[in-house]
């Protein structure tokens, strides 16, 4: 056992946050009502045993669950606590918060057995709510199977599970009924969990291999002899029943809204969450790849509601990323590069051990966890979305806390080096107590985020206390009926918590539905609220968060809104309610009588046309080489370059592609299709990896001839594989190459201008890094056309790490600017000048601390007002660093350890802490030196500057680069030579922006970028979309609508509202702007 709990060790990671201090009072949201007052006395108490612990049993710190519902119909809900090791407890709510204790008399088993969640419904359709109670058994002396008490509407509860075939006895976590086959009745999804065995690890085809104890089974709700029996569907249906899954969380919800209840499981460990897609026909099919690019990887707790008023659902899973920045750096974090490729082969998705808040895009969901900073809230357990203060948004509250820390990495290094044959068998308990006192204890507050809408999450204090808990399961009601959503919270080791909602001057309406039969299993209905120009909806689920199950009333805040124009309830069974004339702040009724016919709108994804391209990219794993870099720099491509090339009046296509495919070349014919044309100088050339080309008449012939840039960071600087190359056309789309020695650098990008008047194109070849030495700024070069085939060097400079060029007259003079843009760098500005030189012009323009990871830059002037703008695609919100001018991320390059190596080292700050970005065992790995500094995680957790790493000023560090912007932004020039810049739209910053098209006032764009480090993960949330400028800013306007997992790197027109994506090892599409939804 001790072995197995080494291994759990090892395998748990984690991630955090420094949170901001000192923040002004706050006006008290909750009151936490002391349990002398409420009489909620309950205490979900452990003891150690020598049979069960944290190392017998991983989830020994679990907790308990919550469940709150009107048991008596008297209009109060209720509530049911569950113990682990003592017995479960039963509350009547007598009004005004006062609760009663009523576990003997209700006849609630009062035994010591292993509870964890717990649910309420009325499982015999008799008008009273009964309780379902899990439990582990058959393991480590616990017997206990799972319970169901049936109310007999006294107050009473006979305990019936057996004869409802539903005393089930393994890992039971939490259990939920809905009615997955619409036949009236309520069916149930056991969540179960598993433990580290042989049965839990492997590839993902364990995934069929049943397991009695931890599989997860679909029970179907069946009539026997006029006896309500349910039987297991769970092969049948198509439901995992492995060991493979280690199910913490459920939800069920119409994720696709079809009419249908799907099945969302969140899985610890490796094991991928299930999406189990409901067919319609008894059968489920698991959809998680399908809907998700990435998810959480250590799924503790999930919840499922509209979180933008768009009326589609989205998504929370939490996770265990710490937000105290010392708590992260000594914390295990993300899977290594290695082993992220190594779960890959393995079949497992994409995977981040931070909070997922998945927002609901209608064809799949996009996280964006990281863009409202919701992704860290420490070991956290149960999410509730709710609407605390009625304002109108689904807020997010998160309980979070673990009594002892098994991720805390000085720990793990002091149980690697226990000397286990030392202790005989008879002393293992002594060994284990000893292992648990060394675990380290970290009481934290839970966490609550306000939604203030447009995607901007605000974390607030729950009240002046501050109270520090180990919490676990949380529901949340209006327990005192005063119009605002209470929350109960069952915490480890201490009272029961009971917030009292404070909110005050709100507006709100509370809905209680019941079906024909005045049925109160309406689990799965939608309640859509409509005012003059908005609607709310709600989904009935009871289910949410973790171990957990809420009130059954629906609960909308109304913010400003004094009228409510309708109501519609959409029924389990497609019908709909329609009720109009509501009186706010009430709760109403509204039981199913006559209904209409609903009909669901089918969301069926449009199908682009695919253009005869796909790009492929060579594998480079570059961390390998430099292990201290944030990004790859080998995946760049393709380029593409859109001109006539045959001299027939069309514009033709040229794509260059990957390292070991050859650029391509299309002629357009007459009716507006793309011929592919054999050139054999391409196929001779496809070792290279084309990043960027244009087309320019180098020898003046009259026709366009081809520049291709080669790059990649998988050769040296030098390397024939990098050297670019010239195409000379013989005027009718016939290439050619050019017999030069050209540079053989990491190219970025390439551009064309006639700079100095004389009738020829000269060239700007910038360059991205040096290949081995990330960060250290390459030479690029101004080259001037002597107009005989040869260029002159006009200016050998270190520009930066550059990704695009333009060239613009951006001061109306007459002469052109060079507009520069990269990564850790401004968007430079240099002005040709009359006497032939180019002058940094950055800082009068106004975008010296413009410094990102700009991908892209397009001038045109937007606001038509007769001076060129500038639109720059940047790496966006949606991601783990943080940068600003205060707070600006920190590259420092150096050989700092004297190895004749360069070394990166990069600070960002962490919630109010600047933080390595590098862990302390990739910093020892590189640097060795830093070993004996270091000697714990401890101590390695108080380092925030460079200082602390080195005895070496940061004056005397080799070079320093910044980052003060990751938004993707626009900068209007106000025609005096300077640029004030805004950001793009919310959803425009959801990932990075890789390439733009201005087409009048629209702005097509595309992006998603997957070759970040795992500790940084992908940005893959936004493949494209269509923005619109007006009225001096930029709107949202709509989605491209690209699959999921495009990764989009150039757009170019082929014809009115029709446009080229290629994306980056994918395929390339022809997008119908017309045809796009709004």
């Amino acid at each position: 056992m001790i072995k197995r709990f080494v291994l759990f060790s090892l395998i748990i990671i984690g991630c955090s946050k420094e949170q901001t201090k000192n923040q002004p009072a706050e006006k008290m949201l909750f009151n936490d009502v002391d349990n002398t007052i409420s009489g909620l006395n309950f205490s979900n108490d452990l003891n150690e045993k020598g049979t069960l612990n944290i190392i017998e049993y991983l989830y020994y710190y679990n907790g308990g669950g919550v469940a709150l519902g009107d048991i008596n119909n008297d209009g109060l809900d209720d509530i049911y606590l569950t113990a682990n090791q003592k017995p479960d407890k039963l509350f009547l709510n007598e009004g005004n918060l006062k609760f009663k204790d009523i576990s003997l008399t209700g006849k609630i088993n009062q035994d010591s057995t292993w509870s964890t969640g717990v649910t309420m419904v009325d499982i015999n359709n008799d008008g009273f709510l009964d309780i379902y109670v899990c439990k582990v058994g058959n393991y480590k002396g616990l017997k206990a199977k799972n319970e169901l008490y049936i109310n007999n509407g006294d107050n009473t509860f006979k305990e019936k599970a057996k004869a409802y075939g539903l005393d089930f006895s393994g890992f039971s976590t939490q259990a939920s009924f809905f009615d997955y086959d619409q036949d009236g009745d309520m069916d149930m999804y056991l969540l179960n969990h598993s433990v580290h065995s042989t049965y839990s690890y492997g590839n993902t085809k364990l995934r069929t291999k049943p397991n009695a104890l931890a599989g997860d089974v679909l029970y179907e709700n069946t009539s026997v002899n006029g006896q309500i029996k349910f039987i297991d569907v769970t092969k049948k249906a198509g439901i995992y029943n492995s060991a493979l899954g280690y199910g913490l969380a459920i939800a069920t919800s119409d994720i696709n809204n079809d009419g249908l209840i799907d099945i969302y499981i969140g899985n610890d460990f490796h094991e991928n969450d299930y999406l189990y897609i409901n067919n319609g026909d008894k059968t489920f099919t698991e959809s998680s790849a399908k809907y998700f690019n990435h998810t959480s990887r250590f799924t503790m707790g999930v919840d499922i509601a509209d979180i933008n008023n768009n009326t589609k659902l989205d998504l929370i899973t939490l996770d265990m990323m710490p937000y105290k920045a010392d708590v992260f750096l000594k914390s295990g974090g993300e899977d290594s590069d290695k082993i992220n490729e190594i779960k890959k082969t393995f079949g497992f998705q994409q995977q981040y051990a931070r909070n997922n808040l998945q927002l609901n895009k209608g064809r799949y969901f996009a996280d964006v966890a990281l863009l409202t900073e919701t992704h860290a809230t420490d070991w956290s357990w149960s999410p509730l979305l709710l609407d605390y203060n009625n304002d109108g948004f689904n807020d997010l509250y998160v309980t979070n806390g673990i009594y002892k820390r098994p991720n805390d990495l000085d720990y793990i290094n002091y149980l690697s080096n226990v000397n286990f044959a030392k202790y005989e068998a008879s002393k293992q308990d002594t060994l284990e107590q000893k292992l648990i006192e060394t675990m380290p204890m970290v009481g934290l507050e839970n966490v609550l985020f306000q939604n203030n809408g447009n995607l901007d999450f605000i974390k607030k204090s729950i009240n002046n206390k501050h109270k520090t808990t180990y919490s676990n399961g949380a529901a949340y009601s209006d327990l005192d009926n005063d119009g605002d959503l209470d929350i109960v919270v069952n915490n480890l080791n201490e009272k029961a918590t009971l917030l009292e909602n404070k909110t005050t001057d709100s507006k709100y309406i509370t809905i209680r539905l019941l079906e024909k039969n005045k049925s109160i299993n309406t689990n799965g209905a939608k309640v859509y609220l409509y005012t003059k120009n908005k609607c709310f909806y709600k989904e009935q689920t009871t289910v949410r968060g973790f171990l957990s199950s809420s009130t059954r009333k629906i609960h909308f805040g109304l913010g400003t809104i004094s009228k409510i124009d309708s109501i519609k309830v959409v029924w389990n069974d497609g019908t709909k309610s329609i009720q109009k004339d509501i009186a706010i702040n009430q709760e109403i009724t509204i039981q199913k009588g006559k209904t209409l016919a609903y009909s669901y709108k089918e969301t069926v994804a449009i199908k682009h046309q695919k253009f005869d391209y796909q790009h492929t990219e060579n594998i480079f794993l570059d961390y390998e080489r430099e292990a201290l870099m944030p990004e790859k720099l080998s995946s760049e491509g393709p380029s593409i370059v859109q001109a006539d090339f045959n001299a027939d009046g069309l514009k033709d296509l040229f794509i260059g592609g990957g390292r070991g495919q050859e650029p391509v070349l299309y002629l357009q014919t007459k009716i507006g299709k793309y011929r592919l044309k054999n050139t054999t100088v391409f196929k001779q050339d496809s070792m290279y990896e084309d990043v960027d080309a244009i087309a320019f008449d180098i020898d003046a012939d009259g026709d366009l001839d081809i520049y291709a840039l080669s790059g990649g960071n998988d050769y040296k600087e030098g390397e024939p594989m990098l050297e670019d190359r010239v195409y000379i056309n013989d005027g009718v789309g016939n290439f050619t190459k050019l017999n030069a020695k050209l540079l053989a650098t990491n190219g970025g990008s390439v551009s064309s201008f006639d700079f100095n008047k004389d009738g020829y194109q000269d060239l700007f070849i910038g360059n991205r890094s040096i290949p081995g030495a990330y960060g250290l700024t390459p030479f690029s070069f101004i080259l001037k056309n002597t107009g005989d085939n040869n260029f002159q060097v006009v200016q050998k400079r270190r520009f930066g790490m550059i990704t695009d060029s333009k060239w613009a007259d951006l001061d109306n003079d007459g002469f052109a600017e060079l507009i520069l843009a990269g990564d850790w760098m401004p968007i430079r500005i240099f002005s040709y000048t009359k006497e032939g030189k180019f002058e940094n012009k950055t800082k009068e323009f106004g975008l010296d601390k413009s410094n990102g990871m700009w991908n892209v830059i397009k001038i045109a002037d937007l606001n038509k007002d007769g001076f060129l703008d500038i639109i720059g695609g940047n790496t966006g919100e949606n991601f783990k660093w943080k940068a600003s001018e205060k707070k600006p991320v920190k590259m420092y390059l150096d050989d700092f350890d004297n190895s004749t190596q360069l070394n990166q080292i990069i600070f960002y700050d962490y919630f109010g802490t600047d933080v390595t970005f590098a862990s302390k065992d990739k910093l020892t790995q590189q640097m060795p030196i830093l070993k004996k500094k270091f000697t714990s995680y401890n101590a390695f957790s108080k380092v925030n500057a460079i200082t602390d790493l080195f005895d070496k000023d940061e004056q005397e560090i080799l070079e320093t680069k910044y980052i003060y912007e990751l938004r993707s932004m626009f900068y209007l020039n106000d025609g005096n030579n300077h640029f004030a810049g805004e950001a793009l739209p919310k959803k425009a910053q959801i990932s990075t922006i890789e390439d733009f098209y201005i087409d009048n006032d629209e702005i097509i764009y595309t992006g998603n970028y997957n070759d970040f480090v795992t500790e940084l993960g992908n940005l893959d949330g936004n493949p494209g979309g269509i923005l619109r400028f007006s009225n001096n800013t930029i709107q949202e306007q709509k989605s491209l609508q690209l699959p999921k997992e495009f990764s989009g790197r150039k757009i170019v027109k082929l014809s009115k509202n029709n446009y080229l994506v290629l994306s980056n090892n994918g395929s390339s599409y022809i997008i119908d702007t017309q045809k796009l939804d709004k």
